[in-house]
């Protein structure tokens, strides 16, 4: 005798991906939980190619949800391509995240730079010195993620070029160019505003 199956929530002919993307756009819980089931493990997939520690790319992906949750609540969803849409949004808040956490780093460093500083010098080299220091730091969070990143490895860290490239998994020549990229751009804003 076969056990008897509790009924699904979700009616039969709406258990395509299309049916599910029309019901949670109208607000149906049941049609968003079901679809995150079925793509949640793709959006942790993605984080964890961008070298997200499993921990992270977990709470990432479950933000995604609650942010695609919150723009269809609030009627900003027309459409629901998923997974690419949760892969994005995922991909937005990975970046977000990086930028936070270089700028906290940059941040941190400034300080270290700052309890460094001779206070015995007179009071305006100080003032022009801290300026100097806040110009470069605003122009290095204005750098791409990955520029950031290869920048502080090498200047911050102390890390040898080929260190670098074998950490991040990327070329020795890209590790250079990234350097002298940042370099140039640093150095472009720090003369514009001397």
């Amino acid at each position: 005798m076969a056990e008897e199956r509790p009924a699904e929530r979700i009616p039969q002919p709406v258990r395509d991906d299309e049916g599910l993307t029309r019901l949670a756009l109208d607000g149906d819980d049941g049609a968003w939980n079901e679809l995150v089931r079925r793509h949640d493990h793709r959006v942790v997939v993605s984080l964890l190619a961008r070298g997200i520690r499993v921990v992270r790319a977990r709470e990432l992906a479950n933000e995604t949800w609650l942010r695609l949750v919150q723009k269809q609540r609030a009627g900003q969803l027309r459409e629901l391509a998923l997974p690419g849409l949760a892969i994005r949004q995922a991909a937005f808040l990975a970046l977000d995240d990086l930028r936070s956490a270089d700028t906290q780093r940059v941040l941190m460093d400034a300080r270290r730079v700052d309890q460094a500083v001779d206070r015995s010098a007179d009071p305006e080299r100080r003032a022009i010195h801290g300026q100097r220091l806040e110009r470069a730091q605003a122009a290095l969070g204005r750098c791409g993620p990955r520029g950031r990143e290869i920048f502080l490895l090498v200047y911050r860290d102390h890390m040898a070029h080929a260190e670098v490239a074998d950490r991040l998994g990327i070329s020795l020549q890209r590790v250079r160019q990234s350097l002298c990229e940042v370099r140039k751009r640093l150095k472009t804003e720090m003369e514009e505003r001397t």
